[in-house]
């Protein structure tokens, strides 16, 4: 009887203890604090110097980017896709001065050829753009580097060649925009005929062209 009754007791005592483990371990999960989600902010210099960076960034393409129009493309296809190559037998018409300006120019000295002042001279209203052709499709051909004085003020930098990626009839184009379109400007158109004289005139010149040397042209 005796053996029955501890065989009895023991479950008992086993789901009291029982119990009592689950309530510590309850009480013990309640000390924990729950977790919660939060945001770390960055220090405030960093946000305003993003800011700053995205307004400076922002004037600096629109200063310099030009004109975002499809002349430039338009005017590749009617050239036939491949710079620097001549297309026999293609009239003058077929190019189209205005694009060959807006992809090759219209970056520095802008889409209406005011230029930026203090770091790309203008076209529009210039002694050396209106005065000879000769001068321009030289400039246009082999690049201008140094000092050169337009509209009264002074302006040192270096102008790219286009000679090897523009043909004779693309050089004319645009020579005849600049001359004729830009601003005010009223010269002469210029030929693809004229242009092929004066590359070969100057074929052996391999330095950009200075303000001098254009004067004594």
């Amino acid at each position: 009887m005796i053996d029955e009754k501890r065989q009895h007791d023991q479950p008992i005592q086993s789901e009291k203890n029982e119990v009592s483990t689950l309530a510590l371990h309850d009480d013990a999960m309640h000390e924990t604090a729950e977790p919660v989600e939060d945001t770390i902010k960055g220090p405030l210099w960093f946000y305003i110097f993003i800011v700053l960076s995205l307004v400076v960034g922002a004037f600096y393409l629109g200063r310099h980017m030009g004109s975002l129009d499809t002349a430039a493309h338009i005017g590749f296809l009617q050239a036939g896709g491949q710079p620097g190559q001549a297309q026999e037998g293609s009239s003058a018409s077929t190019v189209s001065g205005a694009a060959v300006f807006s992809s090759r120019c219209a970056s520095c000295h802008q889409a209406n050829g005011q230029g930026v002042p203090g770091v790309f001279p203008p076209l529009a209203g210039a002694e050396y753009v209106l005065e000879s052709p000769e001068v321009l499709v030289n400039i246009i051909l082999h690049g201008l580097t140094g000092e050169i004085v337009v509209a009264g003020k002074t302006y040192n930098g270096v102008m790219p060649p286009w000679g090897e990626q523009l043909d004779d009839e693309e050089v004319a184009a645009v020579a005849t925009y600049i001359r004729t379109e830009l601003g005010d400007n009223a010269a002469d158109k210029v030929d693809a005929a004229f242009v092929k004289q004066v590359r070969e005139r100057f074929k052996d010149r391999q330095a950009p062209w200075t303000a001098p040397e254009l004067e004594a042209l």
